[in-house]
């Protein structure tokens, strides 16, 4: 059985499970028009080589690794919503529970491995993503949990209203049983996305997501720039085209394909004209880290920390919509509910 345990972000990672994309042959067999297979085929394998490469990064620094397992040929290409890239978007593990909401047939083998007293499963028709940890940062006793999201899911009726009311009530009271003090803000965005936790005493954020001097009192914040798209001239070229949601270098000019995935693919993307990546990183402990790409500022924040950082390329983030957190979920690691702030 996968164990299961998760109190920091930063606590030594031991298993953890990486994602995973419809294979290249999916497209060829499902898509006739070349245009468009050829560029979701090269997704598609670029994708897999580089989460064997993660695979590799994880398995060398002593992490159990798991893919995410599905049989593609029971898919046809209705597609049946976005593949299991990024596991992060599904599921948390905190303290000694792991959170499932809306679940999809995608994880359904991985599930199965995972003792069912540890799991908390909720088929919830609004706030699905209300305990994902792209949402959700743990530090020992402190939870700080952004839900804007999961307000605006039920926001447009007032059973939905309630309904994520009741939700949010019952998770709050939940962890706070437990030990947690939980934080709570409204940004509206995920907030691995906008911060990370890098380590005790050891912030790097976009700007103030927490009131840091209140939250995280002493401690040494670096804040970074949002990244600037308008010098990335070719993400520029088709920018108008996609709603600047989502890129694939190279393909600024191919017609069929920005039309199909405007039109059939649109749960696959999100917007990643507001996301930077520098920000989403995966801890393997408290002195090493994986990056998505090199960052001179942030890099120097951590030598002065004492922080080995691991670059790791996910080349086709800009239309996933998501970095090495994201596309990761840790399912166990070292650490007991410290009290790292207080």
């Amino acid at each position: 059985m996968i164990p299961i345990k998760g109190y920091s972000t930063f606590d030594p990672l031991k298993h953890c499970v990486i994602g995973k994309n419809f294979s290249s042959d999916f497209f060829k067999h499902n898509i006739k028009d070349t245009k468009i297979s050829d560029p979701l085929r090269r997704i598609a394998d670029e994708t897999e080589e580089d989460y064997q490469t993660l695979d590799k990064i994880l398995k060398d620094a002593g992490v159990h690794t798991y893919r995410v397992d599905f049989d593609e040929t029971t898919y046809d290409n209705n597609f049946h919503g976005r593949p299991p890239v990024c596991p992060r978007d599904h599921f948390a593990t905190i303290g000694e529970t792991f959170y499932v909401t809306h679940p999809t047939d995608f994880y359904s083998a991985m599930l199965k491995q995972i003792d069912r007293n540890k799991i908390f499963l909720r088929n919830w028709d609004y706030g699905q993503c209300l305990t994902s940890t792209a949402f959700i940062s743990r530090c020992g006793k402190d939870l700080f949990w952004d839900r804007t999201v999961q307000d605006s899911r039920g926001s447009s009726n007032k059973n939905g209203k309630e309904e994520c009311a009741k939700h949010i009530a019952l998770l709050k009271e939940k962890w706070t049983n437990e030990g947690f003090r939980v934080h709570e803000s409204s940004n509206g965005y995920h907030s691995d996305g906008v911060f990370c936790i890098v380590k005790p005493g050891c912030i790097v954020t976009l700007k103030d997501v927490q009131d840091y001097a209140k939250e995280f009192p002493g401690w040494d914040v670096l804040y970074i720039p949002d990244q600037s798209w308008n010098k990335v001239h070719p993400f520029l070229r088709m920018k108008e085209k996609v709603g600047g949601r989502w890129w694939v270098e190279g393909e600024e000019h191919n017609e069929q394909l920005i039309e199909y995935v405007n039109s059939w693919l649109t749960d696959w993307v999100g917007y990643v004209e507001e996301t930077v990546f520098d920000v989403n990183m995966l801890s393997i402990d408290q002195n090493t880290i994986i990056c998505n790409n090199y960052n001179k500022e942030v890099f120097d924040h951590f030598k002065k920390h004492k922080v080995e950082p691991i670059i790791f390329n996910f080349r086709h983030r800009y239309f996933w919509d998501g970095g090495v957190h994201c596309i990761t979920q840790d399912l166990y690691r070292e650490g007991t509910m410290e009290d790292y702030i207080r």
